[in-house]
């Protein structure tokens, strides 16, 4: 059964999870090293003759799957920030009593911050039906002991994504890879931007399996890309954006394969 992703996440597949999944091939190892929000991992259902591997350089997001994971069943409630002083509190907590509580806040920051960046708090009366929904949706205890069961047997990684691949990669895995865009850095989207394209695709040159990079319209990845003998396809995909009042905007990204 497919899932939305566990959480929200700037620049997130969300509108494009169907079109990755249905191109990608036949594999027994799944590795995803910048797993961010898991719109594409969570698209799929878990397969017994199947390895997953997933990977979040940001220490706090890797931390949310590693607790769903173990602890997701206990979620009972997830208490909404009265304001940007108690939304801040929690985001400078370093210490918890509990994975439960840990999981808690993580999440609750991920829910109520702008854009998702998990920084600036993000709640308005216009926006409280949306957020409340996000919430609200069964119940809290319900749906991450869907998600704790997903993530029953995936592997889940905070380290660096070039380790990861280097790993587990063989000749019958596929990688998907959603690194930071080129306009990351600008635009503070992630703790962890500075993603070199060239580095990314220096790599993809040596795997033995299958791959799918996604990344922003961009015309360096484009020529290193096909200089590199990888296929490119442009899609169209939308944002909704709250820079720009939170309406949809249209986008040109990258689809680069090696297959």
């Amino acid at each position: 059964m497919s899932m939305k992703g566990l959480i929200g996440r700037t620049g997130g597949k969300s509108r494009l999870k169907k079109k990755i999944r249905a191109m990608i091939p036949p594999h027994t190892t799944y590795i995803e090293p910048f797993v961010g929000g898991g719109s594409v991992f969570f698209s799929a259902p878990a397969d017994p003759n199947r390895k997953e591997v997933i990977n979040d350089k940001d220490k706090e997001v890797a931390q949310i799957y590693m607790d769903v994971k173990n602890h997701g069943d206990k979620i009972t409630e997830l208490r909404v920030p009265n304001n940007k002083e108690e939304f801040n509190r929690l985001k400078n907590k370093t210490s918890f009593s509990s994975p439960v509580e840990r999981l808690k806040r993580n999440l609750i920051l991920s829910i109520y911050s702008f854009r998702s960046d998990r920084k600036n708090f993000a709640f308005s009366k216009a926006r409280e039906p949306q957020l409340m929904a996000r919430v609200r949706q069964g119940s809290p205890q319900k749906k991450y002991a869907k998600y704790k069961e997903r993530l029953k047997n995936t592997r889940i990684l905070n380290q660096d994504y070039r380790t990861v691949v280097k790993k587990y990669d063989n000749p019958n895995a596929f990688i998907y890879l959603d690194p930071p865009y080129s306009t990351a850095v600008e635009n503070k989207d992630y703790n962890d931007n500075d993603i070199n394209i060239e580095d990314i695709i220096n790599l993809l040159k040596t795997v033995k399996g299958k791959f799918i990079l996604s990344y922003d319209n961009n015309p360096t990845a484009k020529r290193l890309a096909r200089d590199a003998g990888f296929k490119v396809m442009t899609v169209m995909t939308k944002y909704t954006d709250g820079r720009t009042g939170g309406g949809a905007i249209n986008k040109k990204e990258l689809l680069i394969r090696n297959y």
